[in-house]
């Protein structure tokens, strides 16, 4: 038995490696930076040095593998070209797909793609088979790589498992650490009246529905939207976050129309271009747009059952901030 891990040195895989090691599993990885995997996690797994789009080191280190952990990414920025994310989670994915074929010992190949596929859901949870209305370049080609997996699995027979994660949060995670700082600074504001919904869903939880997806017979074939036990407004998020570092959130909110003018305004000033801007319209967007997801089919198929608390989570991470100085 052999578990392969693509993506494995990046938020979720490395949660997941962590895990599988824990649990004594025979892992080998497939990463860009073999000083930075073995900084990770030591002599505890094997290294194949590589890119995704790199065939030869993908044969190798697909071969012989039992269960598979795609979960290769390019992480989204406004500035990055559609095609590089193409070239990662689209042509990447192809390649690996045809590593796999005659490769009989393969039990599973777990999918990781995003509830972006779904873009903005409004207040009523998206299911799995909700239409698919990716926002930008990232959720588009991670739809694009979802899909092939799919049709390897119809065309091919491959033991096929697609995931979508949430908005995933926890102690590794930097991608709400902007968040957190400026709650912490008293800068952070909600945006008209920060009602819209969105899912957290802690590294934990997250890493159990992997390894769930991974295991569950019924499972291949099929998409999963994984979420917290239930959806919070950005009010709610943001005082679990203030909460988390000792501070009492701001009750005043902005208009949204305001917002947008002011993020309109700062795209003009020197120095502010950009994502460095204290607002900007896509960060308007996030914060006034409900993504919101069902997760019964997990539940049902998967028993997933996620446990973190929203308060607890948003404390643990904080403390992992504190602990690594980002705070």
């Amino acid at each position: 038995m052999t578990i392969l891990v693509t993506g494995a040195t990046g938020f979720l895989g490395s949660a997941l490696v962590t895990e599988l090691v824990k649990q004594g599993q025979p892992v080998r990885l497939l990463v860009r930076d073999e000083k930075k995997a073995r900084e990770q996690f030591g002599d505890a797994v094997t290294i194949v040095r590589g890119e995704i789009t790199d065939v030869e080191q993908v044969k190798q280190a697909v071969e012989g593998a039992t269960t598979i952990y795609h979960f290769v990414g390019r992480l989204y920025h406004p500035s990055v070209p559609t095609e590089l994310y193409r070239q990662t989670h689209v042509e990447g994915t192809r390649i690996i797909l045809e590593a796999c074929k005659g490769q009989s010992q393969l039990k599973r190949f777990v999918h990781c793609s995003t509830t972006g596929v779904h873009g903005e859901t409004g207040k009523t949870p998206a299911a799995e088979d909700a239409p698919f209305a990716p926002t930008n370049p990232y959720e588009a080609t991670k739809l694009e790589g979802e899909l092939l997996a799919l049709k390897a699995q119809r065309e091919w027979g491959l033991p096929v498992t697609v995931v979508r994660p949430g908005l995933v949060y926890g102690p590794g995670d930097l991608h709400l650490l902007g968040f957190f700082s400026s709650i912490r600074k008293g800068l952070f504001r909600v945006i008209d009246g920060g009602k819209a919904l969105l899912h957290p869903i802690y590294i934990d939880d997250m890493t159990d529905a992997f390894l769930l997806s991974a295991e569950e017979p019924a499972a291949i074939g099929h998409s999963y939207n994984i979420a917290g036990d239930h959806a919070v407004t950005i009010k709610e998020l943001s005082t679990a976050i203030a909460h988390s570092m000792g501070k009492e959130l701001p009750s005043s909110s902005i208009p949204l129309w305001l917002a947008n003018l002011a993020s309109d305004i700062f795209s003009f000033i020197p120095g502010f271009q950009g994502e460095r801007a204290p607002l900007t319209r896509s960060r308007v967007k996030f914060l006034t747009n409900s993504r919101v997801y069902s997760i019964e089919r997990a539940r049902r198929d998967l028993g997933f059952a996620p446990r973190m608390e929203l308060e607890e989570g948003m404390r643990l991470t904080a403390l992992w901030y504190q602990k690594h100085g980002y705070l």
